[in-house]
Protein backbone atom coordinates (compact mmCIF):
# COMPACT_ATOMS: atom_id res chain seq x y z
CA UNK A 1 0.00 0.00 0.00
CA UNK A 2 1.34 3.68 -0.68
CA UNK A 3 2.02 6.16 1.55
CA UNK A 4 -0.77 7.93 0.10
CA UNK A 5 -3.13 5.24 0.41
CA UNK A 6 -2.33 4.40 4.05
CA UNK A 7 -2.94 8.26 4.58
CA UNK A 8 -6.25 7.70 3.02
CA UNK A 9 -7.15 5.11 4.97
CA UNK A 10 -6.37 7.28 8.28
CA UNK A 11 -8.32 10.19 7.39
CA UNK A 12 -11.45 7.41 6.29
CA UNK A 13 -11.08 6.11 9.96
CA UNK A 14 -11.61 9.22 11.91
CA UNK A 15 -14.03 10.82 9.42
CA UNK A 16 -16.01 7.68 9.90
CA UNK A 17 -15.30 7.07 13.66
CA UNK A 18 -16.38 10.42 14.94
CA UNK A 19 -17.71 13.22 12.85
CA UNK A 20 -21.43 12.60 12.83
CA UNK A 21 -21.55 8.78 12.81
CA UNK A 22 -23.85 7.50 15.24
CA UNK A 23 -24.84 3.96 14.04
CA UNK A 24 -22.83 1.56 15.96
CA UNK A 25 -23.13 -1.30 13.25
CA UNK A 26 -21.47 0.86 11.04
CA UNK A 27 -18.73 2.26 13.33
CA UNK A 28 -18.11 -1.88 14.22
CA UNK A 29 -18.12 -2.79 10.29
CA UNK A 30 -15.42 0.42 10.00
CA UNK A 31 -13.38 -0.88 12.89
CA UNK A 32 -13.11 -4.34 11.13
CA UNK A 33 -12.09 -2.87 7.81
CA UNK A 34 -9.83 -0.36 9.13
CA UNK A 35 -7.79 -2.26 12.10
CA UNK A 36 -6.25 -6.06 11.47
CA UNK A 37 -7.84 -9.03 13.77
CA UNK A 38 -4.22 -9.03 15.55
CA UNK A 39 -4.04 -5.25 16.10
CA UNK A 40 -1.50 -4.41 18.78
CA UNK A 41 -2.59 -0.96 20.83
CA UNK A 42 0.66 -0.51 22.80
CA UNK A 43 -0.77 2.35 24.89
CA UNK A 44 -4.25 0.67 25.60
CA UNK A 45 -5.99 -1.09 28.14
CA UNK A 46 -5.58 -4.40 26.72
CA UNK A 47 -2.44 -4.05 23.68
CA UNK A 48 -2.60 -7.57 22.31
CA UNK A 49 -6.51 -7.70 21.99
CA UNK A 50 -6.38 -4.15 20.69
CA UNK A 51 -9.07 -4.30 18.15
CA UNK A 52 -11.81 -5.71 20.52
CA UNK A 53 -10.75 -3.28 23.49
CA UNK A 54 -11.86 -0.66 20.60
CA UNK A 55 -15.34 -3.06 19.84
CA UNK A 56 -16.06 -2.40 23.58
CA UNK A 57 -15.28 1.00 23.77
CA UNK A 58 -16.97 2.30 21.26
CA UNK A 59 -20.52 1.63 22.41
CA UNK A 60 -19.52 3.65 25.36
CA UNK A 61 -17.90 6.62 23.34
CA UNK A 62 -20.71 6.63 21.04
CA UNK A 63 -23.48 6.67 24.14
CA UNK A 64 -21.17 8.98 26.19
CA UNK A 65 -20.38 11.46 23.21
CA UNK A 66 -22.78 11.60 20.34
CA UNK A 67 -21.39 14.32 19.10
CA UNK A 68 -17.65 13.74 19.02
CA UNK A 69 -16.08 15.38 16.25
CA UNK A 70 -12.23 15.09 15.66
CA UNK A 71 -9.89 17.68 13.19
CA UNK A 72 -7.14 16.19 12.27
CA UNK A 73 -4.29 18.64 12.30
CA UNK A 74 -1.42 17.20 10.90
CA UNK A 75 -1.25 13.88 8.97
CA UNK A 76 2.66 12.76 8.28
CA UNK A 77 3.53 9.63 6.55
CA UNK A 78 6.78 7.56 5.08
CA UNK A 79 5.96 4.15 4.21
CA UNK A 80 3.87 2.24 6.68
CA UNK A 81 4.07 3.96 9.55
CA UNK A 82 1.79 7.33 9.61
CA UNK A 83 2.05 10.29 12.45
CA UNK A 84 -1.17 12.01 13.22
CA UNK A 85 -2.14 15.08 15.21
CA UNK A 86 -5.88 15.01 16.56
CA UNK A 87 -8.02 17.49 18.24
CA UNK A 88 -11.23 16.81 19.44
CA UNK A 89 -14.20 18.17 21.21
CA UNK A 90 -17.33 16.68 22.69
CA UNK A 91 -20.66 17.07 24.84
CA UNK A 92 -21.50 14.60 27.56
CA UNK A 93 -24.81 14.15 26.57
CA UNK A 94 -25.41 10.51 27.71
CA UNK A 95 -25.75 8.26 30.57
CA UNK A 96 -22.73 5.51 30.47
CA UNK A 97 -21.84 2.99 33.07
CA UNK A 98 -24.08 4.91 35.91
CA UNK A 99 -22.70 8.34 34.87
CA UNK A 100 -25.32 10.97 34.39
CA UNK A 101 -24.48 13.13 31.83
CA UNK A 102 -23.07 16.49 32.53
CA UNK A 103 -23.43 18.46 29.49
CA UNK A 104 -20.05 19.54 29.58
CA UNK A 105 -17.84 20.24 26.35
CA UNK A 106 -14.73 18.18 26.12
CA UNK A 107 -11.95 19.58 24.57
CA UNK A 108 -8.98 17.19 23.94
CA UNK A 109 -5.34 17.06 21.81
CA UNK A 110 -3.62 13.45 20.71
CA UNK A 111 -0.83 12.61 19.06
CA UNK A 112 -0.77 8.79 17.98
CA UNK A 113 1.50 6.81 15.49
CA UNK A 114 -0.34 4.15 13.23
CA UNK A 115 1.36 1.01 11.31
CA UNK A 116 -0.16 -0.21 8.38
CA UNK A 117 -0.17 -3.23 6.58
CA UNK A 118 -2.07 -4.45 3.90
CA UNK A 119 -4.40 -1.81 4.11
CA UNK A 120 -5.39 -2.48 7.85
CA UNK A 121 -3.97 -1.00 11.26
CA UNK A 122 -1.77 -3.11 13.00
CA UNK A 123 -0.25 -1.47 15.52
CA UNK A 124 -0.58 1.98 17.38
CA UNK A 125 1.61 4.52 19.87
CA UNK A 126 -0.17 6.95 21.24
CA UNK A 127 -0.47 10.40 23.15
CA UNK A 128 -3.69 12.01 24.76
CA UNK A 129 -5.95 13.78 26.32
CA UNK A 130 -9.29 12.10 25.89
CA UNK A 131 -8.52 9.56 28.87
CA UNK A 132 -7.90 12.39 31.05
CA UNK A 133 -10.91 14.44 29.67
CA UNK A 134 -12.89 11.41 29.93
CA UNK A 135 -11.90 11.38 33.98
CA UNK A 136 -12.67 14.67 34.22
CA UNK A 137 -15.88 13.71 34.12
CA UNK A 138 -15.62 10.42 35.78
CA UNK A 139 -15.48 8.34 33.02
CA UNK A 140 -12.50 5.69 32.33
CA UNK A 141 -12.35 2.88 30.19
CA UNK A 142 -10.32 -0.19 31.22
Amino acid sequence: MSTANNKALIHRWFGTMVNGQTDLAVLLVALDETFAPDFVDHDGPDPRNGREALRRALPLLLQALPDAHLTIEHLIAEGEMIAVRLRGQATHTGTVLNIAPTGRQIIWTENEIFRVVDERIVESWGEGGLGDALAGIGLAFK
